[in-house]
């Protein structure tokens, strides 16, 4: 009997088990989750541990697209069919921001509910205490703290207005960011998770630019990056 092989000219990567991947049947991508942090928090959250459509992990607000793009709870793996050579995370401090006047922390801003780019104070509050760890099949592959995970993108400001601030956890440049010589290779219905545990209550008190009360949340964003294969249809 005879098989069907890799097509002359397709590129191919052989991983140090001797896998070889043909890079016809992946892309170049990333898979991204959130987590909600709140002033006092002294237990841990995990990324990925909820998908889209299902409350963010650490809060009640439901995921939308820009939160997470993965379809389901990272604890029940990848699904049917998919892989993930994982090169790089990093973690980015999406905002700063205090629940409405129901007491509710929602997405858009307004009835009470305010946003703001993270402050230097607030990202150095968080990072000094917080332990991030990442575990792929139960077993932890890297860890460390936030600044350790550098996003690699994000806005950049020049401005003359002394009252304005705003931080990024690195630079914007992709090449800067934390990258593995050899991946974490996933596969389907295997559970990864990305674990945040505060060694000390956080101390989350950044003065609001509406001159209201102050930010007492903090949505964070946590990227793993690498070359992905997803079932096509």
């Amino acid at each position: 009997m005879g098989y069907v092989g890799t097509a002359p000219g397709t590129t191919t990567i052989s991983l140090a088990d001797g896998t070889t991947i043909a890079l016809a049947d992946w892309i170049d991508d990333k898979l991204y989750g959130s987590v909600e942090l709140v002033a006092g928090q002294n237990n841990q959250v995990i990324a990925f541990s909820n998908g889209r459509s299902q409350p963010i992990p650490g809060g009640t607000r439901i995921q939308t697209r820009v939160d997470t793009n993965v379809p389901r709870n990272g604890e029940t793996g990848l699904p049917k069919d998919w892989e993930m050579l994982v090169f790089a995370w990093g973690w980015k401090l999406t905002r700063a921001m205090r629940a409405n006047n129901n007491n509710q922390v929602v997405l858009p801003d307004g009835n009470g509910a305010f946003s703001d780019p993270v402050s230097q104070r607030t990202f150095f509050e968080i990072d000094r205490v917080t332990f991030f760890e990442y575990r792929y099949n139960d077993k932890q592959y890297t860890q460390g703290t936030m600044q350790e995970y550098p996003q690699g993108h994000g806005m950049g400001l020049v401005t003359t207005n002394p009252a304005r601030e705003q931080v990024s956890n690195g630079v914007p440049s992709p090449r800067d960011r934390l990258a593995l010589i050899l991946p974490v290779h996933e596969r389907e219905n295997l559970s990864y998770q990305g674990i945040l545990q505060p060694e000390a209550a956080l101390v989350i008190a950044q003065p609001a630019s509406d001159a209201g009360a102050n930010l007492d949340h903090v949505d964070a964003k946590l990227y793993k990056y690498g070359l992905i294969k997803r079932t096509v249809i």
